[in-house]
């Protein structure tokens, strides 16, 4: 900022000031009708933001821009109505001050148009916007103040660095830039992976991680280097503190690895279906610290990615999606065991979703003192749609066709 532009901001804020002094009436009633105008901008705004959805582009730019365009346009109507009164110069510091909050908010608006953040860092843009412009505003304003402008001049030493309030904000405000664009980047390359690279699933979701991962990385060390610290002297410190996390934090890293060895494997994949001591379900997502699987129960079970690789998992569609189930029917030993055999082979053979090839057989699987249980084994190709189900068919279709042929359960 040069000398001239120094001399007329600290005429404008001399010349706002002395107007307590000198009119105290008349720069109380420019506070309200700035009050008034904000209050009267604010309530209208509310109402405009029930008409538009969230994430739609005119409620964005409601919310960065209405605000703020109201009050202006309030300020400049009551400064026509009442030219002898609030034609002053306070009114004129706080025009300029809403003035220069439009064009950091349109900023904004722009920012979020184009890289369309999620939470939190939508909320964190739009609470940034604001917070830049109060230190601008400070910070010009403040010019003409040499404990203000000492405050923002003054350095501080960290370490071997010396860091001042104006290269904080300097560095809040790249950083923001910075984590925008990261963000954007981020989404981008995950559409492109999942959606259009025709790779396989597991395959784009390990990518899609990783390259996240590294971008985080290249973002903290750019802010981090805007910042002005030295990364040398952040070599034995990084040090420990990854020695402390990797102590406790060693469940998790271990999980995250896991994740991107079972991503890379495909040794479990979303759509197969799982099957251990305690649970069997179907994979409905995998990320890198765990896998979801919902359960036959209709429970949807968070299992780490590293209990998946230290323990013996069944994945009953690792190779295609056939899988085998079980049926056992027990009669009486004094029934017709050929005529329950056929009976029992039949109503297998009858469900639409039993596969021919291979085929469905009978085995004699116990015999007892006064029963004989019998055994089906057959395939089906969805178990996405159900086990039980076609269990209990089968079981239904038997138990008429055996009152109908006098063949007794045991």
């Amino acid at each position: 900022m040069d000398k001239e532009d120094a001399d007329a901001i600290e005429a404008l804020a001399t010349g706002a000031f002395s107007l307590f002094q000198q009119s105290p009436r008349v720069a109380f009633a420019s506070i309200a009708a700035l009050a008034g105008s904000i209050i009267v901008a604010a309530l209208i705004t509310r109402r405009l933001k029930r008409k538009w959805p969230i994430r739609s582009r005119i409620r964005i730019l409601i919310d960065y821009l209405s605000t703020v365009v109201l009050t202006i346009i309030f300020i400049l109507a009551l400064m026509q109505i009442f030219r002898g009164t609030l034609a002053n110069t306070l009114v004129f510091v706080m025009g300029g001050a809403l003035g220069s909050f439009l064009v950091v908010r349109v900023v904004g608006a722009v920012v979020e148009l184009l890289f369309k953040p999620h939470e939190p860092f939508r909320s964190i843009l739009r609470v940034g916007s604001v917070l830049f412009w109060f230190a601008l505003f400070v910070y010009l304003f403040g010019q003409w103040n040499p404990a203000i402008k000492g405050f923002f001049e003054a350095e501080i030493p960290i370490g071997d660095s010396r860091i001042s309030a104006q290269a904080i904000f300097n560095i809040l405000f790249l950083g923001a830039i910075i984590l925008i664009v990261t963000i954007w980047i981020s989404e981008t390359v995950q559409r492109y992976l999942h959606r259009r690279s025709g790779l396989q699933p597991n395959l784009a979701l390990a990518l899609d991680r990783i390259i996240s991962v590294t971008m985080w990385v290249v973002a903290a060390l750019l802010i981090i280097s805007l910042a002005g610290i030295n990364l040398t002297a952040l070599a034995a410190f990084g040090g420990a503190l990854g020695i402390g996390l990797g102590l406790g934090f060693q469940k998790l890293a271990a999980s995250y690895i896991s994740g991107l060895i079972l991503l890379f494997e495909r040794s479990v994949r979303v759509g197969d279906n799982l099957v251990t001591d305690r649970i069997s379900g179907k994979v409905t997502e995998m990320t890198i610290r765990y896998t979801t699987i919902h359960t036959t129960d209709g429970l949807d079970v968070l299992i780490s990615n590293d209990t998946l690789i230290s323990s013996t998992i069944f994945n009953e569609t690792l190779s295609d999606s056939n899988i085998r189930l079980e049926c056992p029917v027990a009669v009486a030993s004094s029934a017709d065991l050929d005529a329950a055999r056929r009976i029992f082979l039949d109503a297998v053979q009858k469900q639409p979703r039993v596969l021919k090839q291979p085929p469905p057989r009978i085995f004699t699987a116990t015999i007892e003192n006064k029963s004989i249980k019998l055994l089906a084994r057959f395939w089906i190709s969805d178990p996405s749609n159900g086990r039980i189900e076609i269990i209990s068919d089968i079981n239904e279709m038997i138990l008429q066709e055996f009152k109908n042929k006098g063949i007794d359960l045991a």
